[in-house]
């Protein structure tokens, strides 16, 4: 679990939920949720955008300043209940 995303501090009461499914639904998930990075540009990512910093510079000067990735976000639906580990592997592969 710690390398999918999670601390080690969290192990201890973490519980992760599987689908399960139903007659009705095969998978288990009902409905759509989305993962979502919101990004507001601080005055370091700007100054970081004019000097022709790359993608991965941006990335790393986000994740600095606290901002959620995709996968984070959607480690953070893990933690809620809302879908499966599985489900956020999938989407978020590297």
């Amino acid at each position: 679990l710690i390398s999918a995303g999670f601390n080690k501090d969290e192990l201890k009461t973490l519980k992760i939920f599987k689908p399960v499914g139903c007659e009705y639904c095969t998978n288990g998930y009902k409905g759509r949720v989305g993962i979502y990075q919101v990004m507001t540009l601080s005055e370091r990512m700007r100054a970081l955008i004019l000097e022709g910093g790359n993608a991965l510079q941006l990335a790393e000067l986000a994740k600095s300043e606290g901002i959620n990735d995709l996968r984070a976000s959607g480690l953070n639906k893990v933690r809620m209940g809302i879908t499966s580990l599985e489900e956020i592997d999938r989407i978020t592969k590297e």
